[in-house]
């Protein structure tokens, strides 16, 4: 057992030795081998076509004169005489303003205030179920003269999965319209919605 104990490192330093040996006779015996390279030819085929009688009268345009170089002025006088004069804008007319959109007013606010007339159930996204996510969504909404919902924001979330949810929501809902002196009036809200698992 020792006298085999005692040949492994030289067993290991021949066949270390003999394997390089192999591969260096491997890499000068070996013919060098290239890629074959297949060329492919294409025929080009040119075809004339005559040119209608209109297109063989039409000219080249002639090209555009060349700017000319700027030249320094020699003194301070000679540049306030070439000075541009002031443009006069008196015969433009003004843009027009853009029509403001009336401003909402507060829930609290408003005389006669809008009622729920349509709600649509709400869906609770089911990759949201399956994590347990649960919580109570904020939205701030507008409720238009037509009693539609427009400019939801969340103003309290959650989760992006339940804040989706709650904006598709709220968004469908139809309200009575709310009035202020008898007349249809925007109205800003705040509606939580609510998503919990035992639902």
């Amino acid at each position: 057992m020792d006298e085999l104990k005692l040949r492994v490192p030289f067993n290991t330093k021949i066949s270390f030795l003999i394997t390089i040996l192999a591969v260096i006779l491997f890499c000068f015996f070996v013919p060098n081998t290239k890629p074959k390279v297949r060329k492919i030819s294409a025929d080009v085929v040119t075809r004339a076509v005559e040119l209608p009688q209109q297109m063989q009268q039409l000219k080249e345009p002639p090209p555009p004169p060349k700017p000319q170089m700027p030249v320094a002025a020699a003194t301070d006088a000679e540049v306030e005489a070439s000075t541009i004069d002031r443009t006069n804008f008196d015969g433009f007319e003004k843009a027009p303003v853009a029509p403001q959109a009336e401003t909402a007013i507060p829930f609290s606010a408003v005389e006669v205030k809008p009622v729920v007339k349509y709600k649509v159930d709400l869906e609770y996204p089911d990759l949201a179920r399956k994590a347990e996510i649960e919580g109570t969504v904020v939205v701030d909404f507008i409720i238009d003269t037509l009693g539609n919902v427009e400019n939801i924001k969340v103003i309290k979330s959650v989760h992006e999965l339940l804040d989706a949810a709650a904006v598709k929501t709220v968004r469908q809902w139809k309200f009575t319209v709310a009035r202020q002196r008898d007349k249809a009036v925007r109205v800003e809200m705040q509606q939580p919605v609510r998503f919990s698992l035992n639902q």
